[in-house]
């Protein structure tokens, strides 16, 4: 589901169906973070368990957050430590010829996660 506001009840819908949660955030706009750090502790605050893949986007922009300061933003270690949880920079190419590495291994972390889930 989308991240948009009026997309956000649904999100309670689809929450205890899921295998794992894929959670992207725009890593070159700062002021939006301390409303996703807000949603992401609410989405996963009733499953301490549920694996979690938080893409990092837009890594090629400048002044984008790096990984460390990402990391730092969401509060992730207040997470727990039960859940697998993978943080990863990510990116688009401008005119989309090449598909990053990045998004190839979070294309197969996400693969591999929901196999094993099952």
């Amino acid at each position: 589901v989308g991240g948009s506001e009026s997309l956000r009840s649904y999100w309670e819908m689809y929450l205890p169906q899921v295998l794992l949660l894929v959670y992207v955030v725009d890593s070159a706009d700062h002021t939006r973070l301390p409303v996703a750090k807000q949603l992401l502790h609410q989405l996963l605050q009733s499953n301490s368990t549920l694996p979690l893949v938080l893409l990092a986007n837009k890594q090629d922009l400048d002044g984008a957050y790096c990984i460390t300061d990402i990391h730092d933003a969401l509060s992730l270690c207040d997470l727990g430590d039960t859940r697998k949880m993978f943080l990863i920079g990510t990116h688009v190419a401008e005119d989309g010829s090449e598909i990053p590495s990045s998004m190839k291994d979070a294309k197969e972390l996400i693969a591999q996660l929901v196999l094993d889930t099952q």
